[in-house]
């Protein structure tokens, strides 16, 4: 790995004097925008990433790698809240309210709608069947299946888009025929 000629004088000892100097600003900067404990994971985040590379003027570029850390947070918190949200109006789509039973699941009535989540991709097929046909929420599914919350929320994302699509052909296909 071949370094800066202007930082050959700088060794790594030079870069943990800058990190401990600044760490403390560049930590509280960041919490401007958001909490300290994502604050240290972006400042630290900053510091790996930077790490022989920091210029002559250490202090404006951490500054500056900081406010950017925090600005891809907020779009990646954005995309986050856009997806969860879309899946949460998916699953709604799904449910019905039924006067003797209160809210039911359209998948509970529909024979035809377990046909299409036999098609699913395996362990997208196991996480919906556990969210509407045993009744697990999602921290409970992501604890039995030994995997994350998001992941979760993803699979089952898919997996209601991905019937959304076949019911649509399907009733299509009914709507031709009758």
């Amino acid at each position: 790995m071949q370094q800066d000629p202007q930082r050959e004088d700088m060794d790594p000892l030079d870069t943990a004097q800058i990190f401990h100097k600044y760490y403390v600003a560049l930590v509280g900067y960041a919490c401007k925008f958001v909490e300290l404990q994502t604050a240290e994971d972006l400042v630290q985040d900053v510091f790996i990433q930077t790490y022989d590379k920091i210029p002559e003027n250490a202090r404006s570029y951490l500054f500056r790698s900081v406010h950017n850390k925090c600005q891809d947070y907020f779009k990646h918190q954005e995309v986050h809240r856009r997806y969860v949200n879309e899946a949460r109006i998916l699953q709604d789509e799904l449910t019905y309210f039924h006067p003797d039973t209160g809210n039911k699941s359209l998948l509970e009535e529909e024979s035809n709608v377990w046909n299409a989540i036999e098609q699913l991709p395996p362990k997208c097929r196991e996480i919906v069947k556990l969210r509407y046909q045993e009744g697990l929420k999602t921290i409970e599914i992501s604890d039995a299946m030994g995997i994350s919350s998001r992941t979760v929320e993803t699979q089952l994302y898919k997996g209601i888009k991905q019937l959304r699509s076949m019911i649509k052909k399907l009733n299509y296909l009914l709507s031709i025929l009758f």
